[in-house]
């Protein structure tokens, strides 16, 4: 993976456990795919369903592409993010669309 990914891993994990009421808890993390065939989204879609990610969104986007958000629980660390991303990479490679990255929710 390449270093400014992990580096900005991170900084997104230290602003969480500098901010958040229970940083170790397990948290929403999505991670966001795009294609401009809708066959190649809605078959990543069946893949990460069936290894118990939640579909949240599977549709056309508002650019015109295709959007494949996929949602599981996850106590985060740094670890576990960057071995995630290096992951959804591998996968969106082998599938030919583009991995744009994760999103998580901060408890105030």
């Amino acid at each position: 993976m390449k270093s400014i990914i992990r580096s900005i891993n991170s900084e997104i994990l230290e602003f969480i456990n500098n901010i958040d009421c229970a940083p170790d808890n397990p948290r929403p993390v999505t991670f966001w795919f795009y294609s401009d065939s809708e066959q190649k989204i809605y078959r990543l879609a069946a893949h990460l369903k069936k290894n118990n990610y939640n579909i949240v969104a599977c549709d056309r986007s508002h650019n015109g592409d295709f959007l494949c958000i996929a949602e599981q629980q996850f106590s985060l660390t740094e670890e576990e993010i960057s071995r995630l991303c290096v992951d959804m990479q591998i996968l969106a490679e082998k599938m030919d669309i583009t991995f744009d990255g994760w999103e998580t929710r901060i408890d105030l």
